[in-house]
């Protein structure tokens, strides 16, 4: 059984990212083999019994200026890499009216269990994620599959796609953006954004390379698993 080392008062704070993260336990048998750049979700069915547990890190965003969920999510990776983890489980989230608290197990996966993992994940999905920052952010019209859908601040929409088929996204009418994204078997899911935002150790408040007039952004899958588990879907 491994020793499990449980920590108080015991802070990472990435000055960079205006986010404050605590670590609540630490696996200190744990030896870091290699250096670990990677941080994917893990889904939840996915058998964790033989697989290193490396920390436990609970942090919260506001949702305001810099603090946002793009500043946690940052955090989270960039202290869960110093410690050796390249995957994390969304334990548990709570919402106090605009803040909301994330807790994360932290884990080392082997190549052959990051292959498992994604064969788990939901195939031909879309999803579309609103503005993350509730005070400057406002509520924005599209239309997915030629249905008109408002999205407000911390909101998503999720579209089934089906092989050999497009699910289109649009925004902005005759001089917006349009995206058209084709199923196809095994596809994984595609998550897209309203907003530019920079995701990954040292990208934070870096605008994401845009499709068309830069009014639609790709979502790296590791942060849009994410949000799906954050963020409120609209039905």
């Amino acid at each position: 059984m491994r020793n499990i080392l449980i920590l108080t008062s015991i802070f990472f704070c990435i000055s960079s990212y205006a986010q404050e993260v605590q670590v609540i336990e630490k696996n200190d048998n744990f030896a870091q083999k290699e250096k670990v750049e990677k941080f994917e979700f893990i889904d939840k069915n996915l058998n964790l019994t033989n697989h290193e547990k490396i920390a436990v890190l609970k942090g919260y965003s506001v949702n305001s200026g810099k603090s946002t969920l793009i500043g946690l999510f940052n955090t989270f990776w960039e202290t869960s890499n110093k410690l050796g983890a390249n995957s994390y489980f969304i334990d548990k989230v709570e919402r106090n009216s605009d803040t909301i608290y994330v807790q994360i197990s932290a884990y080392y996966l082997d190549n052959m269990s990051f292959e498992d993992n994604f064969k788990l994940y939901p195939k031909n999905m879309v999803y579309i994620f609103g503005d993350l920052d509730i005070k400057k952010g406002r509520t924005k019209k599209i239309k997915l599959k030629g249905q008109k859908i408002e999205l407000n601040p911390l909101e998503y929409v999720a579209s089934q796609n089906e092989v050999g088929k497009y699910v289109t996204v649009s925004i902005g009418g005759f001089l917006g953006a349009k995206v058209d994204i084709f199923g196809r078997e095994e596809r994984l899911p595609e998550c897209l954004s309203l907003a530019g935002f920079g995701i990954g150790p040292g990208s934070f408040n870096q605008v994401s390379v845009s499709f068309n007039t830069g009014r639609i952004y790709p979502v790296k899958m590791n942060f849009g698993q994410f949000l799906i588990n954050i963020l409120t879907k609209k039905e």
